[in-house]
């Protein structure tokens, strides 16, 4: 019996651990974190079902094209040429008639989404959206907003950090092994980890400091923090000196916003919050204020990201050992980097459907409002779209009130889903064509950026 082992990376979420597959005459027959990985070989519960995905005669396995009415369950089994035939042939037809700009793609992005840009772009529409209305949209705006970088270029170095405050994220109960392997090593230096959660969770379990928050009041903790490091001149006034902008503008707008006036809001001790910026000025500069995950479905989300990172700013953590560093690219250590499909077309002229860069312009070019999208398509304001295509991306089953984004997407002419699985987008889908699942898919080789900067690559296993 001949035996291999494949190294590759895990597709089952966009954490993208490292992973080894062990097959048996070209059969994959194990799977586990890879033994050479820096980051740890461990694998969480999701990645170790990944050959049970594989094995799955139940999800699609044919190219579909929906004989029904959308959603109705009815499809027709069709070869891949007449299935890629049909789709091109109505986006010839669509963009024909409404233009390129018609057409609008949604992913779950990562390190191989260079195709899909590059896709949209030679088309000519500027559409290209992500699954961030749904996941760290207001973190990722609010890095742009005080670093001019989204929060992918920020590491979390939590092996050297002293003091982790994490807000509203379950680190210990989450699908990133490696981070958490990491916040655990840092625990067992005696770093100290503080919870803030309105949820009893193993992270909070774990906490030194577990902060039991009243709902959608985390912005008034935040800004009483940054009152207290102020007020008393605990935070890092050369590094402030040297890399913040406007100060004196921050300490004016925060002095209202006591302990004292926090603790009617949150129901956390005025006592309580006035130590907890004491902690974090004493152990500064080897913090970490997490800046937040999945905040972006209540009002004050992006304040709260946005006040998040100025704690971490005042306290000197950007760009400090055990704080954030920023990641590192191939030009850094002094190599070129790889030249991206993306970069063979130019940008599209076009304003985007859903108002990034003109009617949004707070919000950084490239960032996801696949909500405004999709107004865009039930009201042809500020143009028609017509043509919808998702990759690996369920904004039905992502997005509140699905029954009211069918309405808007009933007007659509072509949707398209290319997904490894099921979902309630593929079923209200006018086409469905199947992916491979990872373990049978190769990329092409990437970029990774990081503390040490690397060269990633797919490759199959089946």
């Amino acid at each position: 019996m001949a035996s291999s082992i494949v190294y590759s990376l895990c597709g089952m979420c966009n954490t993208r651990c490292p992973v080894e597959i062990h097959c048996e005459n070209g059969v994959p027959r194990w799977i586990c974190g890879n033994s050479h990985s820096a980051s740890g070989a461990a694998l969480c519960p999701r990645g170790a079902a990944s050959l049970a995905l594989y094995a799955d005669d139940e999800r699609p396995q044919g190219p579909l094209i929906r004989a029904g009415e959308r959603g109705a369950g009815l499809w027709r089994s069709v070869s891949w040429d007449e299935a890629l035939d049909y789709v091109a042939e109505r986006l010839k037809t669509i963009m024909a008639t409404y233009g390129p700009r018609s057409v609008l793609w949604s992913e779950r992005p990562g390190p191989f989404s260079d195709m899909s840009k590059a896709l949209m772009r030679g088309l000519g529409s500027p559409n290209y959206c992500t699954h961030d209305d749904a996941c760290a949209h207001n973190v990722n705006q609010a890095s742009y907003s005080l670093t001019g970088h989204g929060r992918g270029k920020w590491i979390y170095d939590f092996k050297n950090c002293r003091h982790i405050v994490v807000q509203g994220r379950n680190f210990l109960e989450s699908l990133k092994v490696g981070e958490l392997n990491q916040v655990l090593d840092a625990l067992d230096k005696g770093c100290r980890l503080t919870c803030v959660d309105v949820r009893p969770t193993v992270t909070g379990l774990k906490a030194q400091q577990n902060l039991c928050i009243r709902p959608g009041t985390d912005l008034a903790l935040n800004l009483a923090v940054l009152h207290v490091l102020i007020e008393e001149k605990l935070y890092d006034a050369a590094y402030v000196e040297r890399y913040v902008q406007d100060f004196e503008a921050l300490a004016d707008f925060v002095r209202p916003y006591s302990p004292q006036w926090a603790e009617s809001r949150c129901d956390i001790p005025a006592d309580v919050i006035a130590e907890l910026a004491r902690s974090l000025a004493a152990a500064a500069p080897q913090v970490i204020w997490h800046g937040g995950w999945m905040s972006t479905r209540y009002p004050q989300s992006f304040m709260v990201c946005r006040t998040a990172y100025l704690i971490d700013a005042l306290l000197g953590a950007f760009g400090s050992k055990g704080g954030l560093l920023l990641a590192a690219g191939p030009k850094d250590a002094g190599r070129k980097g790889l030249r991206s499909f993306t970069s063979l077309y130019a940008a599209p002229g076009e304003k985007r459907a859903d108002g990034v860069g003109w009617t949004e312009p707070a919000f950084a070019p490239g960032a996801s409002l696949l909500h405004k999208a999709f107004r865009a398509v039930e009201s042809g304001d500020p143009y028609p779209v017509k043509a919808y295509f998702t990759l690996k991306h369920d904004p039905l089953s992502a997005m509140p009130d699905p029954e009211r984004q069918k309405a808007q997407l009933a007007g659509l002419e072509l949707m398209v889903s290319l997904t490894f699985s099921w979902s309630d987008t593929a079923w209200f889908s006018d086409v469905v064509l199947p992916m491979p699942s990872f373990v049978e898919r190769g990329s092409l080789l990437q970029v990774k950026s990081g503390s040490k900067p690397a060269f990633i690559m797919r490759s199959p296993a089946a």
